[in-house]
């Protein structure tokens, strides 16, 4: 296994995954939409001079429907998947609990897709499915949240896996712009845009005496980590299986339990603990059943596509299904 190979892994596990800690943090003394938004819109403005580096200002050169569906990509993943995310912490969320809610997202976009007709799926991925969803009833029945959670905030968490599931479910059906790291840098950047409007608008604001230190280094280590992440999402996508790449949809969340419980004092209580299981399960079942699955006469695969917890590629509608691009 190369260096490059080693770093791009550890990179999407344990960075990804440590993002929930950072939310976290982050939330205690900036507000949840603008600093969320700050990230993205510094993050994409970085991503974009490196793409315009890398390739030339030509990879942005994208149709009205490409900049219209990178866009729409922006809304639901980075403005409804992560807003809502930062929200949920905000409101008392522990990080831990929503990283185990966000790893349901690949289930919820196969359902979506088993909703829509477009395909069947096996006995395996059903069963899989199925104990996906015992294991997230578990996490939100009220004797096992850690006490003081309220339920808004756990449904502000639930309601961004939603969100990021329509959205990727989205992404495979609507053209974005070719070139992987320039659809990406826009989706950061509407996102962005979208969360900072929309904390304005809710009348959130930063009083600078107010943001404690920790706050602030997290706010810098999210936006680093938004372009490290993708960075090494997107090496991965185009230099490793899809096996391995898909790994982090059951790492990210182990990592961001871990550090919950040892950097921020989270508890874990037996009936969470029993619905963590089931549904980092699920997610294994889900993967595996769904790579080792072959499609039935006439109907498309639910393989080279399967949904990954965050960040997918972009993906361009049509009969072939869709095309990761460089």
């Amino acid at each position: 296994m190369s260096l490059a190979l080693i770093l791009a892994v550890a990179t999407v596990w344990i960075v990804w995954g440590s993002t929930f800690l950072g939310i976290r943090v982050m939330v205690e003394t900036i507000p949840a939409l603008l600093g969320s938004g700050a990230r993205f819109l510094v993050g994409g403005s970085l991503l974009a001079a490196f793409v315009v580096w890398q390739h030339g200002r030509g990879a942005f050169q994208v149709t009205a429907e490409e900049w219209r569906g990178s866009a729409a990509m922006g809304l639901l993943l980075v403005a409804g998947g992560v807003g809502m995310v930062a929200l949920g912490e905000e409101r008392g969320l522990p990080s831990s609990l929503a990283a185990l809610l966000a790893s349901s997202e690949a289930a919820m976009v196969l359902g979506l897709r088993v909703a829509a007709g477009r395909e069947r799926i096996s006995a395996a991925t059903a069963v899989g499915v199925g104990v996906g969803v015992v294991g997230v009833v578990l996490l939100l029945m009220p004797g096992s949240r850690p006490e003081g959670t309220p339920m808004t905030a756990v449904l502000l968490g639930l309601g961004g896996a939603v969100t990021w599931a329509v959205g990727t479910y989205t992404g495979s059906r609507i053209r974005t712009a070719p070139n992987l790291l320039a659809n990406v840098a826009i989706q950061m950047l509407v996102g962005g845009i979208i969360l900072l409007l929309v904390g304005l608008i809710v009348g959130e604001h930063v009083a600078a005496g107010a943001v404690s230190s920790r706050s602030f280094v997290a706010l810098i280590a999210l936006t680093a980590a938004s372009v490290a992440v993708y960075a090494a999402y997107a090496w991965l996508l185009r230099n490793a299986s899809l096996s391995l790449v898909t790994t982090q949809s059951y790492v990210n969340p182990v990592v961001a339990v871990i550090l919950g419980v040892f950097v921020l004092g989270e508890t874990v209580g037996v009936l969470t603990g029993v619905g963590m299981v089931i549904t980092l399960l699920a997610v294994v079942l889900v993967l595996r059943a769904e790579r080792q699955g072959t499609p039935p006469e006439g109907l498309p695969t639910v393989g080279e596509d399967s949904p990954t917890m965050e960040f997918p590629a972009p993906r361009t509608a049509g009969p072939a299904g869709p095309a990761r691009t460089a």
